[in-house]
């Protein structure tokens, strides 16, 4: 089973410490890095829900953390200028089952959202990151660990 835990550090482009979600002891952007180091992942920042101004996009992330369904693409790091679904965006396939939550692929969005922007097609056309092998987590562990990345609207500052 690999590890995951969220952890405050700073990262490449952000001096403040902040949330960081970290597999098998490696900060999500480096693990990325590791093995695309000519994708530019250095400093992607996880889709911190206090981070997103649009409630459009914040929508998407919590119906997507939180949905029941046992399928869903879910964004997982986000480009730290703009902070927003609009840039860079990196997302997970994403399998849960009883006892676990598998990371199927990973991959970046290369969705087209269309004007006005329809956040629901995120995941729809996706460049998957075949190199990166998938990732297993303890259900209980990741709920708990991610709970700091996908704040519901109620906890929200």
């Amino acid at each position: 089973m690999d590890t995951l835990e969220v952890i405050e550090q700073t990262s490449e482009y952000v001096d403040v410490k902040h949330p960081v979600i970290v597999i098998n002891g490696n900060p999500l952007d480096i693990y990325l890095d590791q093995y695309y180091p000519d994708h530019h992942f250095l400093g992607l920042v996880p889709t911190v829900t206090e981070w997103i101004s649009f409630k459009e996009e914040l929508d998407l992330l919590l119906t997507r953390y939180y949905s029941e369904q046992e399928n869903a693409i879910l964004p997982i790091l986000m480009c730290p200028d703009d902070t927003n679904l609009m840039c860079t965006v990196i997302v997970a396939e994403v399998t849960k089952n009883d006892k676990e939550v598998i990371w199927s692929k990973i991959g970046m969005d290369m969705s087209e959202l269309g004007i006005p922007f329809n956040y629901e097609l995120i995941g729809t056309t996706v460049n998957w990151l075949d190199l990166i092998p998938e990732l297993r987590f303890d259900k209980k562990i990741y709920f708990e660990a991610l709970k700091e990345i996908y704040k519901p609207k109620d906890e929200l500052r």
